[in-house]
């Protein structure tokens, strides 16, 4: 299966307020892996570093996961979006006796990604302060970090039960699912060429999003030749994107049973036609009748002249 595409944090937005903090800067945020799925945790590790004249002491650093507020246009708070995450064998908040001048420290967390969590980028608040001079309290409440959640989808692909006959045209009914925790986008399926069969269809067809945990499907018109084995295998190509537009391209050789129809009587699959045969014996039925009626004219037209 094709790997994940793992890159650092993903876009990891730092807003400083300028006016409030001076001295201290994120230098550097760094989470492992880089994408976090459902149920799984992740280690973050921030870099702190003291720009400014002095040493800092009393500095702290919350990872807020209480939730995001969000604002309206005009900046007044509406909703409190949870975020799906919790500490996981660590606290939260982060903190440091003294970070000396042209010094750097780093805080560690390590968190958990709830099990309901929706793949995505989500924006997490970081809460600093400290104090500068030993009194000027300095805060921030501006930084942002971004977490990825996200999974590697699990697609599985299978034909629906259905009888096949050759030389004809059938058709196929493929089943696409979503077996993984993250949902896939922009799904298209490509069925392949074979020297067996001819396709009367179109070769690729357009699904789009499947939910996890839930499935969709395609069909196909295909002609099955009379030099088709009985057992024969049937190569389909998908395509898609999850939730974070990550790229995936893969391909399974799916097996069918391709029957005569003689075999497929013979093996119980399809029921004997037999309108021939009793179309037959009724057109034999109404020819004799009408020879036992001319037969028994005649012999009543003989008696008649001996009489």
């Amino acid at each position: 299966m094709k790997p994940t595409h793992l890159t650092l944090i993903t876009a990891i937005m730092i807003i400083l307020s300028l006016a409030n903090i001076q001295a201290l800067v994120i230098d550097s945020v760094n989470m492992n892996p880089s994408e976090i799925a459902p149920g799984e945790t992740a280690k973050i590790r921030i870099g702190l570093e003291n720009d400014g004249d002095e040493d800092i002491t009393d500095v702290t650093i919350i990872l807020d996961l209480t939730g995001i507020i969000e604002s309206d246009m005009i900046g007044v708070a509406t909703t409190i979006l949870d975020v799906p995450f919790a500490p996981y064998e660590s606290s939260s908040e982060h903190s440091f006796d003294e970070i000396e001048e042209d010094d750097k420290e780093y805080a560690e967390f390590e968190i958990i990604a709830l099990n309901n969590a929706k793949s995505g980028v989500y924006k997490i608040p970081l809460k600093i302060s400290y104090l500068e001079n030993g009194e000027i309290e300095r805060t921030n409440r501006n930084s942002l970090i971004g977490i990825t959640v996200n999974s590697e989808p699990i697609i599985g692909i299978n034909i629906e039960d259905g009888l096949l006959l050759k030389p004809k045209e059938n058709e196929i009914d493929v089943k696409i699912i979503n077996k993984g925790l993250s949902d896939v986008r922009f799904l298209e399926v490509e069925i392949g060429s074979s020297t067996y069969f001819d396709i009367l269809s179109n070769k690729q067809v357009y699904i789009g999003d499947i939910d996890s945990d839930d499935f969709d499907s395609a069909d196909f018109k295909l002609y099955f030749k009379s030099n088709a084995p009985n057992s024969l295998t049937i190569p389909i190509s998908v395509k898609y994107k999850d939730a974070v537009n990550n790229e995936y391209n893969q391909d399974f050789d799916l097996e069918v049973k391709v029957y005569t129809k003689d075999k497929a009587i013979e093996l119980g699959l399809i029921e004997k036609n037999n309108t021939k045969l009793y179309a037959g014996i009724g057109v034999g039925v109404v020819v004799l009748y009408i020879i036992y009626r001319r037969l028994k004219k005649r012999r009543k037209i003989k008696r008649m002249k001996v009489s």
